[in-house]
C-alpha cells in the first residue's frame, strides 16, 4: 500500500485513478488507516475490478467465499477467483481449488483440485510440496505462508543493503 492518506487516496479515485480505488478497497478490506468495512472494500473492489483490476477480483472472491459483508455465495466467488486466476493470481488458484475439493458452491472435483494445487506449487515460495489434498486445502496457511516468505526476502534485502552500503534502507 502506498504511503497517500485516505483523504489523497479518495481525490485519487474521484478522479478515477483505478490504483486509488483499488488501495481503498484494500484499506476498507484490512481496516488499514480506516476502520474495517467490507461493504465499503467491496464498493471499492468492484469499481476497480469494473476498470479492469484484476487483483479486485481476487478480494471480491474472498469477499464471497467468506461472507464478509455478504451472504456467502461460493458460485459467486468462484466467478471472481476464475477471473483473477486468468490474470494469474495464485491465491485465486488456491482458493479455487479449495473450491473443487470441498465441492463448495461447485460439484467435489478432486482432479481439478490436484491440478490448482500443481498450479500454485509450481511457485516457490510453497514449503510443503508433499502435502495431500486434504491437508493442502484445509490447513496449509496459504497467504500466512506467502507474507512469511515476503517478509524474510524484505529482511534478507534490508540487511544486505546494510553490508553493502553500511546504512539502514527503509521499505
Amino acid at each position: 500500500m502506498s504511503t497517500k492518506n485516505i483523504k489523497e487516496l479518495e481525490g485519487l479515485a474521484a478522479g478515477g485513478d483505478v490504483g486509488a480505488i483499488y488501495e481503498l478497497g484494500q484499506r476498507y478490506f484490512y481496516g488499514v488507516g480506516v476502520e474495517l468495512d467490507y461493504v465499503k472494500a467491496r464498493n471499492y473492489f468492484e469499481i476497480a475490478s469494473e476498470r479492469g483490476s484484476s487483483g479486485s477480483n481476487y478480494f471480491l472472491g474472498k469477499i464471497y467465499y467468506n461472507g464478509n459483508g455478504v451472504q456467502t455465495n461460493h458460485l459467486k466467488a468462484k466467478e471472481y477467483f476464475e477471473k483473477s486466476a486468468e490474470a494469474d493470481n495464485t491465491f485465486s488458484k488456491y482458493y479455487l481449488g479449495k473450491l473443487y475439493y470441498w465441492g463448495d458452491g461447485v460439484e467435489k472435483n478432486n482432479e481439478k483440485a490436484e491440478e490448482y494445487k500443481k498450479l500454485v506449487l509450481g511457485k516457490p515460495i510453497y514449503g510443503n510440496q508433499e502435502a495431500g489434498l486434504e491437508e493442502f486445502y484445509s490447513i496449509y496457511d496459504f497467504e500466512g505462508r506467502t507474507k512469511e516468505y515476503v517478509g524474510e526476502l524484505q529482511n534478507k534485502v534490508l540487511s544486505e543493503y546494510k553490508n553493502l552500503f553500511g546504512k539502514e534502507l527503509s521499505l
